[in-house]
């Protein structure tokens, strides 16, 4: 059973009072009912939300009772998701949404900070493309450090010091006599990375946002071929699924911002619908092309689609996301 007392802490932190009585305990569900001002609800907790965790509540949305998600800490983008969605949600920091038939809720201070430490040495951005390695082929944690420093584009001391935090977190282990590591809990290091990607690897790599040009954009499938091109995101997605018509786009390339004017024939625009990226993996004199998935194509690895797709917490892009995740991700894992 959920602590009861854990529970009202949430509501205690609100500046008013609701009355929090918990009904019951369905075992074979692992579902908690409680009575907010005489309303039953169902209530689950998390440490943090994300967008990429929504999705995973939505299959108790259309239940006898209404869910609410209780979470120390839920995201700005998360919050107006799982608004969006008419979920409840409440945080610890006194943030609610709640709408039920008598009780209406809605508080929101900016004041939320996240649960999981900013000073790991793990999830920082140098940590992150050194962790994308090893995601990719976690055998790779056995290489030498200036073998992962060289493909994650980090210095030296970055690996000494990421991988000091994977053992001393718990995600790397040698087995009996073993002198090699393994990586463990690989799950829980990908949806960590989801965010550190999307919040301070993508940002810090960005090149800017452009437009397509008349010319090519009804047909970027076939126009944009450049060999120093790699598809990500949505677009990626549609190459490797044929699932996903792309609204916005997402490419890699170490093209100059001039080459992308004049070999691309992208034209630069603050609102574009193209995120235009470096590289922040180490390539050859032309772009690493990702053949093993769709020959001929030139597409990013199908980690960084996936974990593009999942940040975005959209409906379409999680169903595409599983799809990728199936087929290329879990065989590896």
């Amino acid at each position: 059973m959920t602590d009861f007392v854990f529970i009202q802490e949430f509501f205690d932190s609100l500046d008013f009072e609701i009355k929090v009585v918990y009904q019951n305990y369905n075992r074979s569900k692992g579902e908690n009912v409680y009575l907010l001002n005489s309303e039953p609800v169902f209530i689950e907790t998390k440490n943090e939300i994300r967008p990429q965790n929504i999705h995973a509540f939505e299959k108790n949305c259309n239940k006898e009772y209404p869910l609410l998600i209780a979470s120390k800490y839920i995201t700005p983008k998360s919050k107006k998701i799982l608004k969006g969605k008419g979920i409840n949600y409440i945080d610890s920091f006194g943030n609610a949404f709640i709408n039920l038939s008598n009780l209406k809720v809605y508080v929101e201070q900016g004041n939320a900070k996240p649960y999981h430490s900013d000073h790991s040495i793990i999830f920082t951005q140098s940590g992150g493309q050194i962790l994308f390695q090893l995601l990719k082929k976690p055998e790779n944690i056995n290489e030498t450090y200036r073998y992962l420093a060289h493909i994650s584009n980090v210095s030296l001391g970055s690996v000494s010091n990421f991988m000091k935090g994977l053992i001393e977190e718990g995600f790397a282990v040698k087995w009996n006599n073993d002198q090699k590591y393994q990586l463990i809990k690989k799950e829980e290091l990908l949806e960590r990375w989801i965010n550190v990607l999307n919040e301070k690897i993508l940002p810090a790599h960005k090149i800017g946002n452009y437009i397509f040009s008349q010319s090519n954009k009804s047909n970027w499938k076939n126009q944009l071929l450049h060999p120093n091109l790699l598809w990500a995101g949505e677009p990626g997605a549609a190459l490797l699924t044929n699932h996903l018509n792309p609204e916005v786009y997402s490419l890699f390339t170490i093209l100059s911002k001039q080459e992308i004017l004049v070999n691309l024939k992208l034209l630069p625009s603050d609102k574009g619908e193209i995120s235009i990226y470096k590289p922040f993996w180490m390539e050859s004199s032309t772009m690493e092309r990702a053949t093993n998935y769709m020959s001929g194509k030139n597409i990013a690895h199908p980690l960084l689609i996936y974990a593009q797709l999942m940040y975005s917490g959209n409906d379409r892009n999680l169903e595409t996301a599983k799809i990728l995740y199936d087929e290329y991700i879990a065989p590896h894992f």
